[in-house]
């Protein structure tokens, strides 16, 4: 099976009498045609005396067309690729160990360490709430919950107290932030 390539539609306004110039009325055509040229020579086949004359033309090609741009490109690639594939001398053919590089796409791997440096943020957040808790019940000799418990009071000493609460309090805003989304 073998597609072929889809036109493209081109508008033809024109004025069709004397009376629609002097009131500005236009009359539009569509035609369905390869480029704008064609269109006008379509155009030029049925009213041979209009473009004789030299009157005004215009042709407006609709944004449809970008679309019907990338189908025909696409079939062209695909026609290419089977053309390539079917003959027997290719390169690949000649380089076995050759294969296609695969597309890189950067913000997929942004994407990624950005998820593992989140998750792994989230795991270390997480540990605090737990060793806070270990220290209420186990006392300042549980593991590494001294170390949380001190660092907490640092900055409520080195801010004077109430500033401290407040650091702490937007600490604790932006984990929620965080967490929640």
């Amino acid at each position: 099976m073998n597609p072929q390539k889809k036109l493209k539609t081109y508008n033809v306004s024109y004025y069709a009498s004397d009376k629609d110039a002097s009131e500005s009325k236009l009359t539009t055509l569509v035609y369905q045609a390869n480029s704008s040229k064609e269109a006008e020579e379509k155009f030029a086949e049925e009213f041979p005396e209009y473009v004789e004359q030299g009157y005004y033309l215009e042709i407006h090609s609709p944004l449809s067309n970008y679309a019907i741009d990338r189908e025909n490109e696409k079939l062209a690639e695909t026609q290419n690729t089977n053309d390539t594939t079917n003959n027997s001398n290719t390169i690949n053919d000649a380089i076995p160990h050759q294969s296609e590089m695969k597309k890189f796409n950067i913000l997929n791997v942004f994407k990624i360490v950005n998820n593992y440096v989140k998750e792994i943020t989230m795991l270390l957040i997480g540990l605090i709430p737990l060793l806070l808790l270990g220290v209420v019940l186990f006392g300042d000799n549980f593991f590494l919950g001294n170390v949380v418990v001190y660092n907490i009071q640092n900055i409520l000493d080195s801010m004077a107290g109430f500033v401290g609460i407040i650091t702490l309090l937007l600490i604790v805003y932006f984990y929620n932030r965080t967490t929640n989304k």
